[in-house]
């Protein structure tokens, strides 16, 4: 009998072990008549390394309804662009520019998580445009 109880304990922390990492959301989507037309459940992640002197916390934007992470600015050559309740339906893209207007990168954002890489570029100031449907978020980010 105690272990029967042992393995529920046990089986219990692993829940809230991985409920306390990860965030799951469901969204719905309904027709004109208000029959459900779509269930999306969505389960977002938070950054793996807490925010340090080195690794600084994300910054964070609300763009309608879409929660928009990047970490980490400043950045040593690479970061995480993070789109949470993405509508695929949309266009979606970004665009990176240096500060004399030259565009570095234009990429789709078609997932949660886009992985941006600038270690080629230099040190400096470069301006983020995020292109969600006709919603337009722009970010400094700062190469370090």
């Amino acid at each position: 009998m105690k272990t029967k109880y042992r393995i529920i304990l046990a089986a219990l922390l692993c829940l809230f072990a991985v409920a306390g990492r990860a965030q799951t959301t469901v969204k719905f989507e309904y027709d004109d008549d208000g029959n459900m037309k779509q269930r999306k459940v969505l389960i977002m992640t938070a950054p793996k390394k807490k925010p340090t002197a080195e690794t600084p916390a994300p910054v964070t934007d609300v763009l309608g309804e879409q929660k928009i992470l990047i970490y980490p600015n400043p950045t040593r050559g690479e970061f995480m662009l993070s789109v949470q309740l993405l509508n695929n339906k949309e266009t979606n893209y970004y665009c990176l520019y240096a500060l004399n207007g030259s565009v570095i990168a234009k990429e789709p954002i078609s997932g949660n998580s886009t992985t941006v890489n600038i270690s080629e570029n230099p040190k400096g100031i470069y301006l983020l445009d995020i292109f969600l449907g006709d919603k337009v978020s722009r970010w400094k980010v700062i190469k370090q």
